[in-house]
């Protein structure tokens, strides 16, 4: 396996918090940069849930973007249809479910709804499948948590049908470029439906974004500092029973 080769070797924390036996939806920050590729987190991921699966479903079906979007010159020429491409012979070969790329553009618009389906599927048989996605759908700022595209939190919502909880991962680097992740508690969607549905899309993005940042350095809490810091200092004065 390629991570075998990975130096130093990425590390794996809490991972007694992966379900053994129950379904979930794993959540996810987007993590790249410079010299490390958005796809080593989700191998450390992959690895860590097959291992810790006591039963199946033990694969992990990613939500990922179809193609790098470029909004002009050579790139959108040259590149945007290669990975769209390869994008594409990737997805069937490990069951991708691959999704238009987060940008500010009404050419899009709508494009989604195939796969969006498809996922919910997905999670939503006798057997409901193991299904990962990366709320934010890009990195933010300095590799900061920033907010999801409108109709994540609608789209999370669907994908956990009112009873899978989400297991959260937070991917990071820790000393000497050690690429870490670290498993979360799983939690449940908790959204008042008597709201509009554009409140409810934002409550259940800002919730699943808090639990991500839970188990992130601070240094990237992002655009979420604010709340994280005060779901962490619930946490700790939370009476122990």
């Amino acid at each position: 396996m390629l991570l075998a080769n990975v130096r130093p070797p990425p590390l794996a924390l809490n991972e007694g918090n992966i379900p053994d036996q129950e379904p979930f939806v794993l959540v996810m920050n987007h993590y790249d940069r410079p010299g490390v590729g958005a796809w080593w987190g989700p191998m450390v991921l992959m690895r860590s849930v097959a291992a810790r699966r006591r039963r199946e479903p033990r694969e992990l079906n990613f939500v990922v973007a179809r193609e790098w979007w470029y909004p002009r010159g050579p790139g959108r020429a040259v590149k945007q249809p290669l990975t769209r491409w390869f994008f594409g012979r990737l997805a069937k070969t490990y069951g991708l479910v691959l999704v238009p790329p987060v940008v500010e553009s009404d050419a899009l618009r709508g494009q989604g709804v195939v796969a969006v389906r498809r996922a919910i599927r997905l999670t939503g048989s006798a057997n409901p499948k193991l299904v990962c996605i990366a709320p934010e759908g890009r990195t933010g700022p300095h590799q900061t948590l920033c907010e999801p595209p409108r109709g994540a939190g609608i789209f999370l919502m669907l994908l956990t049908h009112g009873a899978l909880p989400c297991l959260p991962a937070g991917i990071s680097e820790r000393e000497e470029h050690t690429l870490a992740v670290n498993f979360g508690p799983p939690f449940h969607l908790h959204v008042d439906r008597t709201r509009s549905r554009a409140e409810q899309d934002a409550a259940a993005a800002r919730q699943v974004m808090v639990e991500i940042g839970k188990t992130l350095p601070e240094r990237m809490w992002g655009v979420y500092r604010e709340d994280i810091a005060k779901a962490r200092a619930a946490l700790v004065a939370r009476p122990d029973f």
